[in-house]
């Protein structure tokens, strides 16, 4: 199957992504103090879930425009790497531009009911995804991310079916926005749940 102009241009996409904290990391001296910096490289699993999201709308028909062939297969594969190619390079770019930097102090400090706990570490998630902390301490919204997610489902919409309708396209922007917001969310609230889990005595 020839590759498709998604294929191509999330291709050009992830090398930038990939290549930038790379060099970045290279050009780092060990004198540098260790800070927790929003950015980094995509995860394995951020890599391999596109194309299992893919497969989903693929099997859901979504967008119609495109097939349930390779080809559509393929389409929707482009789109969802072009769009976590774009969100992590302005990511990491808005990250370095500003002086602030990500919270990991432990969400919960004493223990509490399971019920409560889960809801506090939502609320916890929510707080520590939309915010970043200065070096006094105080909470700023979470440029990095807001920009990447913005930036990346705009871009995407510009090669989606979608983009020949301002309804449809104003529709799919903000279902992407919800979508990956959501997500990110979700992952911090685990991903803090198990940090919290493996520092208790």
């Amino acid at each position: 199957m020839p590759a498709s102009p998604n294929w191509r241009l999330a291709a050009l996409l992830i090398i930038a992504a990939l290549g930038v904290p790379r060099a970045a990391a290279r050009a780092q001296t060990v004198a540098e103090p260790a800070v927790e910096r929003v950015s980094d490289r995509p995860s394995p699993i951020q890599l391999v879930t596109p194309l299992l999201s893919a497969g989903w709308s693929q099997t859901m028909g979504t967008p119609e425009a495109w097939k349930r062939t390779w080809g559509g297969y393929g389409s929707r594969v482009g789109d969802l790497y072009g769009f976590l190619a774009v969100r992590t390079s302005v990511r990491y770019l808005v990250d370095r531009a500003v002086p602030w930097v990500d919270d990991r102090s432990p969400c919960i400090s004493r223990p509490v009911a399971w019920s409560r706990e889960v809801v506090v570490r939502a609320g916890c998630a929510f707080v520590r995804t939309s915010t970043l902390r200065t070096t006094a301490g105080n909470r700023r919204p979470n440029l990095p991310l807001l920009a990447g997610i913005t930036i990346g489902s705009a871009t995407s919409l510009s090669w989606r079916p979608e983009r020949h309708a301002a309804a449809s396209g104003r529709a799919f922007v903000a279902q992407r926005l919800a979508i990956s917001y959501g997500s990110t969310v979700l992952v911090r609230m685990v991903r803090d749940w198990r940090a919290d889990a493996k520092a208790r005595p």
